[in-house]
């Protein structure tokens, strides 16, 4: 270790351990009782320098640790759960339109909600997913709104975002129509044909796609075009996930 501080610079090979280690103490000291730390500068002044060189390294391991975990809580994403990596696996396979979108993005999906990891089954899933759906059209429909308000009257882009406006409104109604519907669903025990709950939530997918074709080449919802597109691709993972609720049902 000397040797590596010395390459930095020949001066800091005279400077004492503590002198490192102080920095180091103080921020997990941070994260753990202070009683616990106490006794460090007393058992390092006693401890052989090998013995010194090791505990080093191994608080500097720890610190790393506790600096990956901090960094973790940070970002306030779940992690992924079992359930979560399973259904969107399940989601790739069982979509019926070939394979649109990818694993990861199903999980960046679910993971922007934390209802997610608490999620017990595959229909609880599958409901916070329609809630995150939600949640981002209803957000994308609030700009769309806000863009009308500024937008000049007379302008081509009026119209677009007028159409736009009544699709994404369309897709909210449809999609507590869908919930309702999959929290009622009890699977197919009267022998008659199954609720069709896949379908539900697919047919989202058309008024997106026709506010997504008036926007092409329309300056100035360069913002707006690429949300809409995230939200076709939830409409798929929504997708893939019912239909794995409807094969598993």
């Amino acid at each position: 270790i000397r040797m590596y501080i010395a390459s930095i610079h020949p001066s800091l090979q005279y400077t004492p351990f503590s002198f490192y280690l102080s920095p180091l103490i103080s921020h997990i000291s941070q994260h753990f009782s202070t009683s616990r730390f106490l006794a460090i500068p007393v058992v390092i002044a006693t401890m052989p320098r090998t013995t010194i060189i090791f505990s080093t390294i191994l608080f500097m391991l720890l610190a790393v640790v506790i600096t990956a975990q901090s960094s973790s809580s940070a970002s306030g994403k779940p992690k992924a759960t079992k359930l979560m990596v399973e259904a969107c696996k399940n989601a790739l396979i069982n979509y019926p339109y070939g394979d649109p979108f990818s694993q990861e993005f199903c999980l960046s999906t679910l993971q922007s909600d934390n209802q997610s990891a608490e999620a017990k089954d595959l229909r609880a899933l599958v409901l916070v997913a329609i809630d995150i759906l939600k949640s981002h059209v209803t957000a994308a429909g609030g700009k769309i709104k806000k863009m009308l308000q500024d937008a000049k009257k007379g302008t081509v882009m009026m119209p677009v975002l007028s159409f736009c406006e009544v699709d994404y409104d369309h897709v909210v109604r449809r999609l507590n129509v869908c919930q309702g519907l999959i929290r009622d669903y009890q699977g197919d025990k009267s022998g008659r044909q199954p609720l069709r709950l896949t379908h539900c939530v697919e047919m989202s997918f058309t008024p997106l796609n026709k506010c997504s074709i008036g926007l092409e080449d329309m300056p100035g919802v360069e913002v707006l075009s690429k949300e809409n597109v995230e939200l076709q691709f939830m409409v798929q993972v929504n997708t893939g996930l019912l239909a794995s609720y409807d094969v598993h049902d």
